[in-house]
């Protein structure tokens, strides 16, 4: 079972050149929303256990700023409930990016639905950000890196094609890093 669950990151040439069931992408989405979620919970409790570590960065790490000002874990499980929305409308148009500009690239040979399963399978890879002040830059390089293999076996395409996707990819990564975990 363990096998599985870790099959994409320590295999992803293998996992996503297989062809994949049409029914798992909810579940794609439903997981990479259940890390965007996670993720201010594994900070807080690092805060709570480390508390050497400097106040601001367990600051809740939201799209709106006036989010950040809210502290308690009740305050910040509303929160969470409330970004749901936003977070699958950011999983599609994010996946809608990626699979435009691999359009643009003559890259896409999949569907947009497989851009979708590649870039749900990238989320995980944010974990990374609640160690303290080199886990934003792994997280970004490790999902960039992770990216690029996972498209360029989905889409059975050439580095030359997927490499200035993800070069592009990565500023908007970087950027939306910042934003949602500052």
């Amino acid at each position: 079972m363990l096998s599985k669950l870790i099959e994409p990151y320590v295999k992803p040439s293998d996992f996503f050149s297989s062809t994949m069931e049409k029914k798992g992408s909810w579940r794609n989405i439903f997981v990479a929303v259940c890390v965007l979620i996670a993720v201010p919970f594994l900070r807080l409790g690092a805060g709570n256990l480390l508390g050497m570590l400097p106040e601001r960065f367990f600051d809740a790490y939201t799209l709106v700023f006036a989010f950040s000002m809210w502290k308690s874990p009740l305050i910040l499980v509303q929160q969470q409930v409330i970004l749901i929305p936003v977070y699958v409308i950011g999983l599609f148009l994010y996946a809608g990016v990626l699979h435009s500009l691999l359009w643009l690239a003559q890259g896409a040979n999949a569907s947009f639905g497989a851009t979708l399963r590649c870039l749900c399978y990238a989320v995980p890879c944010m974990l990374l950000t609640i160690f303290p002040f080199s886990g934003l830059s792994a997280a970004v390089l490790y999902a960039s890196i992770f990216l690029a293999y996972s498209l360029k076996a989905t889409h059975r395409t050439r580095w030359s094609r997927v490499l200035p996707v993800v070069a592009l990819n990565f500023s908007l990564l970087v950027w939306g890093c910042r934003l949602l975990f500052p």
